[in-house]
């Protein structure tokens, strides 16, 4: 009897117990469910990069092909030239990268840390801009660099010639500096202790070495996300390099892609497969920065 009694005294107890762990196993099946969702695009490009082109097809869907044709990635890897516009793209996307998180952790540092008149009102002022899409941005932009000085035979006023268009320096331009960046930055230096400037700064120490020798030191989750944003921008920017760019020499991986859209109708096979070759930076990119994403986001969001 005494052990019927235990018995049925512990069953309420693991009936609380179950209820209580009921939301967080409905929240793991939800984000399972979500992940499948989203990983499924991956692996249907993935498995269309490997087929032949009558099971691309064919009257039905094959996940897994019954015949793997490789063929397809040597090809993608000649028609789209992909020694020349990987180097543009990692060059341009190096570029973006570095500018980005250096001088949006420079202007961030400037908007958290000195006084000057009129700091909050042109703070406020950037934020605004974000709400600008670059679609309504891009004609503004590309008369301004075909109007830069003393390149592209222009004169030192801009004119005479057509400045960075069709070259990687006007690629480049826009992606110098984001206000992402800036905001990014900025709200991490606010939570950042000032005990520890004002002691450099007693001990001698200018502003700039304490931007230098303390806060960049100390930044790293942010400038890991920073790097892995601009990266992503910069890697997958279509629309811009198209605007200006009309040298295939010239061309990103996100251009060169379009060669496979022919009047014949789209490559399907060999677009997958050079897809794939360019997403497989991004992937161990995000694998290698994942750790500073989560911290950085947390960390630069907590004061306002």
């Amino acid at each position: 009897m005494a052990a019927n009694a235990a018995a049925q005294s512990g069953h309420p107890g693991s009936f609380k117990t179950w209820e209580a762990r009921l939301p967080l196993l409905l929240t793991y099946v939800l984000l399972s469910i979500g992940a499948i969702v989203m990983i499924m695009p991956f692996v249907w490009m993935v498995s269309t990069s490997v087929k032949p082109d009558r099971e691309i097809f064919g009257d039905t869907i094959r996940w897994i092909p019954n015949e793997l044709d490789l063929q397809n990635y040597s090809d993608a890897f000649e028609q789209t030239n992909m020694p020349r516009i990987f180097a543009n793209t990692v060059l341009v996307t190096a570029v973006a990268v570095f500018s980005q998180v250096l001088l949006g952790s420079m202007a961030g540092y400037v908007f958290a840390r000195l006084q000057f008149r009129g700091k909050t009102l042109i703070f406020f002022a950037l934020l605004t801009t974000m709400m600008v899409p670059f679609e309504v941005l891009i004609i503004p932009v590309f008369l301004l660099i075909r109007a830069f000085p003393l390149a592209g035979g222009n004169d030192i006023l801009g004119q005479g010639g057509t400045g960075l268009i069709n070259t990687l320096g006007g690629v480049m331009f826009p992606n110098f500096v984001s206000v992402f960046g800036v905001f990014l930055f900025r709200q991490f230096y606010l939570g950042f202790p000032k005990e520890i400037e004002e002691a450099a700064i007693v001990d001698g120490c200018s502003r700039i070495g304490v931007y230098w020798r303390i806060l960049i030191p100390n930044s790293k989750p942010v400038m890991g996300t920073m790097a892995l944003f601009a990266f992503l921008w910069s890697w997958n920017d279509f629309l811009w390099p198209l605007v200006v760019v009309k040298e295939d020499s010239l061309k990103t991986i996100q251009l060169g892609l379009s060669v496979f859209d022919q009047e014949q109708g789209t490559a399907w096979a060999e677009l997958m497969a050079a897809s794939v070759m360019a997403v497989v930076p991004v992937i161990f990119l995000y694998i290698f920065l994942q750790r500073f994403l989560v911290s950085g986001g947390i960390t630069s969001g907590i004061k306002g």
